[in-house]
């Protein structure tokens, strides 16, 4: 066996064979931080993209996610935690969250401005469509993330014995908030001024689960994608939008104008005119406006949940159709003083049955307004305007009153042509 020989160019020097150890290895760390970086990306996907999100305004969105654990469940016992987001500008004094189909018995959720750039987180439960108070939960925690960024508001939140939520289905939620200067406080008690807008939504939790249980917002930041004041989120369904302002104030002011205004002036014309066209006119007018009134009464309280289930609203359905009778009253009232020159029983059923309404009436307008939470000043205001209309009405009672008297003993049987209008001289209601 011959000697064995080897060419220079079979073997590598120890430069070369030591560069492509070099090469390797970089390789290879460039694969690891691939392969990081993709079990980054997956955990992320896992985490936050199935999160539901739903914006009732352009600028108030909130998000949810449900770990899988907690979803598979399928009820929210307290055996797992929920996480949502509220998410609005510091041009909104505070913007509230709550798991419920009314206002009433709500677990809700406030965010408003602390004061030195974070968010104060305030747990409240609902007790009717006035302020929610506080009530103190040490299952719901402010996560990380949560604060002031940019001018936006952020609280991240999780709640770890929401018991009312159904994690396998749709669940009820109701959002309402307020544009204004911020609150600045750290107080979870503060008082919070009556919502601008509210609005009423159910979410689907199971198709809002996430693959672990963490905080899903801290890599979503102001994604909020999923859904739209027309309620297209994943999951999310729009139940259409709550009484807002515009229809509190047409409600409110247009049945004021009615009990507190119309009815009595349509009375005290009797006495002071005589007339019962006139009267009669006057009031049928009043009669369509509070019908008015009562259809708008009826869109916002069938919306929020709450149509027939509190004192106002059933106060006001049977006023209402009670005062459907009236104009019958008046008119059987009518034909018998034509034919019996005076007053008979269906006079004074006329004459008192309108009284006791527009009194009941006045009154429901006080708890419509304690109701809907209104400021102060306008609870003054109406109790003012009351109070000068009952001045009014009983002057011009006592006047009748006189007159009918003065009358009587001058003329025991003052006549009245139903064909030309001339004077009853009664007071009617």
């Amino acid at each position: 066996m011959g000697p064995v020989s080897f060419s220079s160019h079979h073997i590598a020097s120890p430069r070369v064979l030591l560069h492509g150890v070099d090469d390797t290895i970089q390789t290879m760390r460039l694969t690891a931080k691939t392969a990081t970086a993709v079990a980054i990306a997956t955990n992320v996907a896992r985490v936050s993209c199935a999160t539901s999100s739903y914006c009732p305004a352009s600028d108030v969105c909130f998000q949810w996610g449900v770990p899988e654990a907690a979803a598979r469940s399928g009820s929210g016992s307290g055996s797992g935690n929920v996480y949502f987001q509220l998410k609005a500008p510091t041009t909104y004094e505070w913007v509230g969250l709550g798991i419920g189909t009314q206002m009433r018995g709500a677990d809700m959720f406030v965010m408003y401005a602390s004061g030195n750039n974070n968010v104060t987180l305030s747990t409240r439960r609902g007790v009717g469509h006035v302020m929610p108070l506080h009530v103190q939960r040490n299952d719901v925690e402010l996560l990380e993330g949560s604060g002031i960024s940019d001018g936006q508001m952020t609280a991240n939140v999780r709640c770890g014995a929401c018991t009312e939520l159904n994690l396998a289905g749709p669940t009820g939620w109701l959002a309402a908030w307020l544009q204004g200067s911020p609150l600045n406080s750290e107080s979870t008690s503060a008082t919070i001024s009556v919502h601008e807008a509210y609005n009423l939504f159910s979410v689907d939790l199971a198709k809002a689960s996430i693959g672990s249980d963490a905080n899903p917002f801290l890599t979503t930041q102001g994604n909020n994608t999923g859904g739209s004041g027309n309620g297209n989120g994943n999951g999310v369904t729009d139940n259409g939008g709550l009484p807002n302002q515009t229809l509190a104030y047409a409600h409110g002011i247009l049945m004021t104008l009615v009990f507190v205004v119309g009815y009595p002036i349509g009375s005290v014309m009797m006495p002071l005119i005589g007339n019962w066209i006139i009267h009669a006119s006057w009031q049928m007018l009043v009669f369509l406006g509070m019908w008015a009134g009562f259809g708008i009464g009826y869109v916002m309280a069938n919306r929020a949940g709450w149509f027939f289930i509190n004192t106002h609203t059933q106060l006001g359905v049977f006023v209402c159709a009670l005062m459907g009778l009236q104009p019958v009253f008046g008119w059987l009232h009518h034909v018998y003083y034509v034919k019996h020159r005076g007053r008979g029983i269906i006079s004074h059923i006329h004459i008192w049955y309108g009284r006791a309404l527009i009194i009941i009436g006045i009154v429901n307008g006080g708890l419509g307004l304690q109701l809907a939470g209104t400021p102060q000043r306008f609870c003054t205001a109406y109790i003012a305007v009351a109070s000068l209309s009952t001045l009014m009405y009983v002057s011009a009672f006592v006047f009748g009153f006189f007159k009918n008297r003065r009358s009587r003993m001058g003329d025991p049987s003052p006549g009245m042509s139903d064909r030309s209008g001339a004077k009853e001289q009664q007071v009617s209601a």
